[in-house]
């Protein structure tokens, strides 16, 4: 089930401007948001400003809007719509089972992949 769905996830980020880097980010986007979202049903304008405040990246709101209707499309997410509060109604997320199996999966894959890092540059 990982694999799969990894395959349909990559994207690269790049930072912009003077002294900032290319920021890897191929197959992380994703599991940032399904880690957001797993803390609590989320607006994308409120996974938009946690990405920057909690990874220092500034991603585009299109981008984000993007993942999240691909996240929904894969069974990962689910969305309502909110009505509660003024102004226009706005999608709220949630992960589903599904999407919490994939998202522990691929951050124990993750875990592994840091270890094998740790061991490569302390040497």
């Amino acid at each position: 089930m990982f694999y799969h769905h990894e395959r349909h996830f990559d994207c690269h980020y790049r930072r912009r401007g003077p002294g900032h880097s290319i920021m890897p980010v191929r197959g992380l986007l994703h599991l940032a948001i399904l880690k957001i979202v797993k803390e609590g049903p989320t607006y994308g304008s409120e996974i938009q400003r946690i990405l920057k405040e909690r990874f220092s990246i500034d991603v585009p709101r299109a981008i984000i809007y993007s993942l999240l209707q691909r996240l929904e499309g894969h069974g990962l997410l689910v969305s309502t719509w909110d009505t509660s509060g003024r102004g226009p109604a706005r999608r709220v997320y949630r992960i589903t089972e599904e999407g919490e199996d994939y998202l522990k999966d691929a951050l124990e894959k993750l875990s592994q992949v840091r270890d094998m890092i740790d061991r490569l540059t302390s040497s």
